[in-house]
């Protein structure tokens, strides 16, 4: 998954990313890997090797997966409210018309960074994923979504312009295969991150470089019947905390988990989410 600012993915080859939620898929460069743990250890880029494949085959799905919204092309679901937090999940493999329709949404600079994207599928997928953003931030506002303006802070992550007619809006957005959701949330800074569930052979060593300590403790204690839901749940709320902090992973924090709300969701049958919002 990436967005428009860093954030690691593990279900495509991709080192950066942003807002969008697409990201990289790793897997180790060198053999070694350090166990040692005095906290959390952020991966540096030189650390993972994207030229081989880390997730495994699609294998049969824990039965904690089912309980997924059922989603359908060109429409947005709200997946979890509560209070003032929203999730809302839409697919991103829709007809071609639709893609048309919503892309004429998009901003300039966003159509130029689709026409970067070399797959004909990643620049579809992108085009809706921020034409259904588009729609959701329009309403919100009372505004044509062709009139939503964005800005980014240092590090990419975006935001509703100074110029919108409400300031108060945050919002976040994940991306993963051919999912999407968007966070938002009224005051408070938000982040959101989804994962298609897949076997990944590396999760150990992922654990070992990523997770904190207390993290990577409670993970290496589980069974092998639930290490994949472990995995994902910490990976998914670690790397919602970062995208909160609009700074991805890779970037030092002095955030702590205490200073966040978190849930998990299940977005669509297969898929594992969580949602932050800062206290």
């Amino acid at each position: 998954m990436t967005l428009d600012w860093p954030e690691l993915d593990l279900t495509r080859r991709s080192g950066a990313g942003g807002a969008d939620g697409r990201g990289a898929l790793a897997s180790r460069q060198n053999s070694h890997v350090a166990l040692a743990r005095s906290g959390p250890r952020l991966l540096q880029p030189a650390e993972f090797d994207l030229s081989q494949t880390l997730v495994g085959p699609a294998a049969s799905l824990p039965s904690f997966l089912d309980k997924g919204v059922e989603l359908r092309a060109g429409t947005i679901v709200p997946v979890l409210e509560d209070d003032c937090l929203e999730v809302l999940a839409c697919m991103l493999d829709v007809k071609q018309d639709i893609v048309r329709g919503i892309g004429a949404f998009l901003s300039e600079a966003e159509r130029r960074r689709a026409e970067g994207l070399k797959s004909e599928r990643d620049r579809r997928r992108f085009i809706a994923c921020r034409g259904q953003l588009r729609q959701v931030l329009a309403s919100r506002l009372g505004i044509s979504p062709s009139d939503v303006e964005l800005e980014y802070g240092r590090l990419g992550k975006p935001h509703l312009s100074h110029r919108m007619p409400s300031r108060n809006l945050r919002f976040n957005i994940s991306r993963s295969e051919d999912v999407a959701v968007i966070a938002l949330s009224t005051g408070q800074e938000v982040g959101v991150d989804i994962e298609a569930v897949r076997p990944v052979p590396e999760a150990d060593e992922i654990a070992a470089l990523c997770f904190s300590a207390s993290d990577y403790e409670s993970y290496a204690t589980l069974g092998p019947d639930d290490q994949l839901e472990g995995f994902f749940r910490r990976w998914t709320r670690l790397e919602a905390i970062f995208k909160g902090l609009g700074c991805g992973l890779g970037h030092p924090s002095s955030s702590d988990d205490m200073d966040w709300v978190v849930r998990g969701f299940i977005p669509k049958t297969g898929y594992l989410g969580c949602v932050v919002v800062r206290k």
